[in-house]
């Protein structure tokens, strides 16, 4: 009668667990695989619409004339263009044709004015479309008045 019991008391112990730990943890880790799931899924579905976005701005920045003179002109076009419109004052635009490597033309911008502005010329000169590259950009001040300067180039078509 006593391993009876025994026995019955370990079955019933067995079970305990078995409701009580493996069915619960069984199903923490089924949400897990499927949240794990999701997350890929999406992963590889934002890796497909970034190269998607990167396709299209490359193919949607603009080319850099050829020749030195107009690479330069096309440059200093792009540097006015950033700063149209916003309160900027002590400008200084100084462009410069390369004739060896792919860089087209360098280009340097000096501006002064508010944070707020100065960061809108960077972020205007950053955007894919803007048909530059950024090389050096800096920002420096006091309270109310601050002074950006960037170092730009362009890049020779088919580059």
């Amino acid at each position: 009668m006593t391993r009876r019991l025994v026995a019955l008391g370990l079955l019933l112990g067995a079970v305990v667990v078995h409701v009580g730990l493996t069915l619960p943890a069984r199903r923490a880790r089924d949400e897990a695989r499927e949240a794990f799931a999701r997350k890929r899924e999406e992963r590889e579905r934002l890796r497909s619409e970034l190269k998607h976005l990167e396709r299209r701005a490359f193919s949607a920045r603009p080319a850099t004339p050829d020749g030195d003179a107009a690479a330069a002109r096309a440059l200093r076009t792009t540097l006015l263009g950033a700063i149209r419109g916003l309160a900027v004052g002590d400008v200084q635009i100084a462009t410069q044709a390369e004739r060896r490597g792919s860089v087209a033309a360098r280009g340097r911008l000096v501006a002064v004015g508010t944070q707020a502005d100065l960061l809108r010329v960077a972020g205007r000169l950053a955007e894919p479309t803007s048909g530059v590259m950024l090389e050096r950009v800096q920002l420096s001040g006091g309270p109310g008045r601050h002074r950006l300067e960037a170092e730009t180039t362009s890049i020779k078509a088919g580059s």
